[in-house]
């Protein structure tokens, strides 16, 4: 079921201020043979999974461990598809990437989603414990129940976010798709976190598991709409980036006014992020994982992928 809307408000007496940054580069460097580059390329999600902090890209079928006082990756390859682990317009194979886009923890096994998309390859959920290979699971009844508790006319799925929080996961949905007069809202999903354990390990056969989605208005910066592009639990609520980019599709990148972060408690509040020299960071923010009171690691997608994506430390205050 659909439940009520809820309202983002700037908090102006916060500051979020980018203080370091680190270009993400896998520790052994490219390797054709895993047909994997130097570098982490479109980092979209992050996570701790107990003292590991483990990133998600949306077009290169790796996971990493990363270190944070170094930037340097560890890399844990998907199985591939083709022969290939990344993906993109000029290699001619966009539409096979999974485009894992959000992660979470669940004890000891790490739980990714691709954004959920019409395309097949995105429907997709990744699990790895350290130690095992991850495992790609087809989610597509999922997903699609998710489309159609959150979407309105024929616009797309689009997960960003996802975090636990009890016996429940959040999943963020990135509004802004448009379809004729449709467009896609910024959503929150709640699902009991027994019931997906349960679907995850059968699903062609387990029940789908209940959903209640939340719709949210983020903002705008520069008239630019606010859209969801992660979230983090923390002990007193959830943490969440918001990202305003010109685009009107899930599918095709725009120009990034902005990025912020956020809190969801009793109220929805938020403030833009800025950069070392106080300006407004024009960075995509997608990633986010509290490392202490005030302190926040966050991932940019430069939306390049002969650039490095950035692990950015981050200070509220």
């Amino acid at each position: 079921m659909t439940g009520t809307s809820r309202r983002a408000e700037v908090e102006p007496a916060w500051v979020a201020q980018i203080v370091a940054r680190r270009p993400l580069r896998y520790r052994l460097g490219a390797d054709a043979a895993l047909d994997r580059p130097g570098h982490v390329r479109a980092a979209s999600g992050l996570t701790w999974l107990g003292s590991q902090l483990v990133v998600v890209q949306d077009d290169a079928a790796f996971l990493g461990v990363v270190d944070p006082s170094t930037g340097l990756v560890d890399d844990v390859p998907l199985p591939n598809a083709n022969g290939r682990r990344v993906f993109g317009k000029a290699l001619g194979n966009k539409a096979d990437k999974p485009d894992l886009e959000s992660v979470f923890a669940d004890g000891e096994t790490l739980i990714a989603f691709g954004s959920g998309g019409p395309l097949p390859n995105r429907r997709v959920a990744v699990t790895w414990r350290v130690g095992e290979l991850p495992t790609v699971i087809g989610v597509s009844r999922l997903l699609a129940e998710l489309g159609r508790v959150i979407l309105p006319g024929a616009t797309a799925l689009n997960l960003e976010g996802a975090t636990r929080i009890g016996d429940e996961v959040w999943l963020a949905n990135r509004g802004g798709d448009v379809a004729g007069t449709a467009v896609s809202p910024d959503a929150v999903v709640t699902v009991e976190l027994a019931a997906l354990r349960a679907y995850l390990a059968a699903p062609d056969m387990a029940p789908l598991p209940s959903l209640s989605a939340t719709h949210y208005d983020l903002g705008t910066l520069d008239g630019c709409a606010l859209h969801f592009t992660e979230l983090e639990a923390s002990a007193d609520g959830v943490w969440y980036l918001g990202a305003a980019e010109a685009t009107a599709s899930y599918f095709d990148d725009g120009q990034v006014m902005g990025s912020v972060l956020g809190h969801s408690g009793q109220d929805v509040r938020y403030t833009v992020v800025l950069d070392e020299k106080g300006q407004r960071s024009t960075d995509k923010l997608e990633g986010l994982a509290v490392a202490g009171k005030g302190r926040f690691w966050a991932v940019v997608d430069a939306d390049d992928p002969d650039r490095p994506a950035d692990l950015l430390e981050l200070t509220l205050t």
